[in-house]
C-alpha cells in the first residue's frame, strides 16, 4: 500500500490517499474511524498508530474513488504528526572504513517542524549560507516499542518513504542546522513495510538540477533498517509516526541554491522533484557579537 498526503490547489484541505499506479485514490473518510481523543493526547500519530486496522476500509474506499492524477495533485508530507526525527551519524561502510562506528557517534536530531513534502519544496532562509542534501531512506515506526531487538524490529515499523535530511553547514550545533523549516523532506508517499522485501538493498540516486549527486544503495549502510530501529530504541521510545533517517555517505552530500531542482527516487519507494527556493536571509546579529561581557 502507498498512503499519500495531498492537495488538489493550494487553497483545498490537505486529503488522504492510496497511490495506485500513476493515480491517487482519495480515502480521506477514513479518518471519521479515528479514536476521539483529548488532551494530554497521547504520543505519536494517530493514523499511523490505527493504520493496520484502517487498511481494509482504505481498500474499499480507494475502489469506489474517483481517481485522480498523481501530476495533477500537490504531494505533502506523508506523516502528518511525527513524534521525533532520529538521523543517524556516520552510517556508512565508507565513514566504518575511515575508523567511526555509528553506533559510537550515536543520533542526531532534527524538529519535527522541519517535516515537509515535495509539493512544499525546500526553502533556504539562510541562502547565504551552505546547504547540503542527504539523500537516504526514512523509517517510520508504526508501533510503540523500547527495546525492540533487531530481530523484531521491523514488526514495529509502519512503512518507508524517500527522505531529504537537508543540513545547514556551520559552527552551530549539528542538529540546529538540521532544524530549518522544511529541512525533513519526506516523500513521495508512505510505501507500507509489506511491499518491500528487503529495505537493506534498495538502490537509491539524486541529481540537482539533472547532475548526478548520489547514486548508492542502502547496502552500504553499517546499521541497516532493523539494527537503526534497534539502536534507536535502546535509549528511547519510539511512538507511531517517529521517523528515523538512516544517514548518507559524506561523497553523496552538496550544496543547493535557490532556483535548483533536486530530484531523487529509491527503488521501490517512488521518485520525487523537490524545488529549492531562498528566504529572506539571516535577520538577527551574527558579526561583532561581544564575546566577553563588558565592565560597567
Amino acid at each position: 500500500m502507498k498512503i499519500c498526503r495531498y492537495q488538489t490547489s493550494p487553497q483545498d484541505e490537505v486529503r488522504l490517499g492510496l497511490v495506485r499506479g500513476d493515480m491517487v485514490h482519495d480515502v480521506t473518510a477514513i479518518t471519521r474511524e479515528l479514536p476521539a481523543v483529548r488532551w494530554p493526547y497521547p504520543p505519536g500519530d494517530l493514523f499511523i498508530a490505527h493504520l493496520e486496522a484502517l487498511r481494509p476500509g482504505m481498500e474499499a474506499l480507494a475502489d469506489a474513488a474517483e481517481p485522480v492524477p498523481l501530476a495533477q495533485v500537490l504531494l505533502r508530507a506523508p506523516v502528518a504528526n511525527p513524534g521525533k526525527f532520529v538521523c543517524g551519524a556516520g552510517n556508512h561502510k565508507v565513514v566504518l572504513a575511515a575508523g567511526a562506528h555509528p553506533r559510537r557517534l550515536g543520533f542526531l536530531f532534527k524538529m519535527t517542524s522541519a517535516n515537509a513534502g515535495p509539493a512544499d519544496g525546500v526553502i533556504l532562509r539562510w541562502p547565504e549560507r551552505t546547504t547540503f542534501h542527504e539523500a537516504e531512506i526514512a523509517i517510520v515506526i508504526g508501533k510503540t516499542c523500547t527495546e525492540v531487538p533487531a530481530a523484531r524490529a521491523l514488526d514495529v515499523v509502519a512503512g518507508y518513504c524517500i527522505g531529504l535530511d537537508m543540513t545547514m553547514q556551520g559552527s552551530e550545533f549539528p542538529s540546529f542546522g538540521k532544524s530549518f523549516d522544511t529541512y525533513g523532506m519526506m516523500g513521495p508517499w508512505l510505501t507500507t513495510r509489506d511491499e518491500i522485501a528487503d529495505p537493506d538493498a534498495l538502490a537509491y540516486r539524486l541529481t540537482v538540477n539533472g547532475e548526478e549527486r548520489t547514486a548508492d544503495t542502502t547496502a552500504n549502510l553499517v546499521l541497516g533498517v532493523a539494527e537503526l530501529v534497534e539502536h534507536a530504541a535502546s535509549v528511547m521510545t519510539l511512538h507511531p509516526g517517529d521517523v528515523i533517517f538512516s544517514g548518507t555517505p559524506p561523497m553523496s552530500v552538496g550544496p543547493v541554491a535557490p532556483g535548483d531542482t533536486m530530484a531523487v527516487e529509491m527503488e521501490g519507494l517512488g521518485a520525487m522533484t523537490v524545488a529549492v527556493s531562498g528566504g529572506p536571509g539571516r535577520k538577527t546579529p551574527l558579526e561583532g557579537m561581544e564575546t566577553e561581557p563588558q565592565e560597567a
